[in-house]
């Protein structure tokens, strides 16, 4: 925290020395690509909003930064498969049974015992932002690139996991029991549980990486189209999955106020 602090002040301290600085407000939406289907990719919404700073170097070069909160996304997916005998080992303890043997015994006789366990989750990330773009402007174009800075805030977790357990759908346990007492104390064929909370766990608090786009501007109103990938894993340990940075497609509009230095009036001596 104390490094984004450091960069932020240097930032703008750097425009406010600058002989002409723009500033305003940004608001716009990021577009996330969340998973890649057969079909295509899917998306996921996200907000965008900040101050935008502007420091003009010439006619024609100029550096952009700001402050800005923003919101990423990011997908995972899980598989596992275990025994039913491993999973509900405790009520075998229990009975005083030993769940491996009676597992060995089981396949033996070709049953299958597996547990079929599938994770979908969706990790939603809130960051506060600092850019440092160059730009280069022609005509009413401008041309974005350079890195950025990022501290995590917030996260949320949604996660959907299904159970499925092949055995309970070939065996009907309701035929050895007609009250129904034991059959409710026993798992379900195919079930699915979900769950949201609020969690930053095994996630990144800092996030490095670049931005490049184009934009267009109108007088003080300007519309910008920016494409932004980090550098770095969205997890503090990935293990041994693939790198799995956090991308965003982010619309804008920026309203800038120009801001230019007075001349310092001297006084006369007549």
């Amino acid at each position: 925290m104390k490094n984004l602090t450091l960069i932020t002040t240097l930032l703008f301290s750097l425009a406010v020395c600058g002989q002409k600085v723009s500033i305003g407000p940004e608001l716009g939406i990021n577009i996330i690509p969340i998973e890649n289907t057969n079909l295509g990719y899917n998306y996921q919404l996200g907000f965008h909003f900040g101050g935008h700073v502007k420091y003009h170097i010439s006619e024609k070069f100029k550096i952009s930064t700001g402050l800005f909160i923003t919101q990423k996304k990011v997908k995972y997916e899980a598989a596992d498969t275990s025994s039913i005998f491993e999973k509900y080992k405790s009520l075998f303890q229990l009975a005083n049974i030993d769940e491996q043997e009676l597992d060995s015994i089981a396949q033996s006789f070709g049953v299958n015992t597996d547990v079929l366990e599938s994770t979908q989750g969706m990790h939603s990330e809130v960051f506060i932002k600092i850019p440092v773009l160059a730009n280069y402007k022609y005509k009413n174009f401008n041309m974005y690139l350079g890195p950025y800075f990022g501290l995590l805030l917030m996260a949320n977790k949604k996660e959907e996991i299904r159970t499925q357990i092949p055995l309970m759908n070939v065996i009907d346990f309701s035929q050895f029991d007609s009250t129904g007492f034991a059959s409710a104390f026993l798992p379900e064929a195919d079930e699915t549980e979900t769950s949201s909370k609020s969690t930053t766990e095994n996630l990144n608090s800092l996030d490095i990486g670049f931005n490049a786009g184009i934009g267009y501007e109108m007088n003080n109103l300007h519309f910008n189209l920016m494409y932004s990938q980090s550098f770095l894993d969205y997890r503090k340990d990935r293990a041994e999955d693939k790198l799995t940075p956090l991308k965003t497609i982010r619309l804008s509009i920026v309203y800038l106020f120009d801001l230019e230095k007075k001349a310092e009036s001297v006084p006369s001596f007549q």
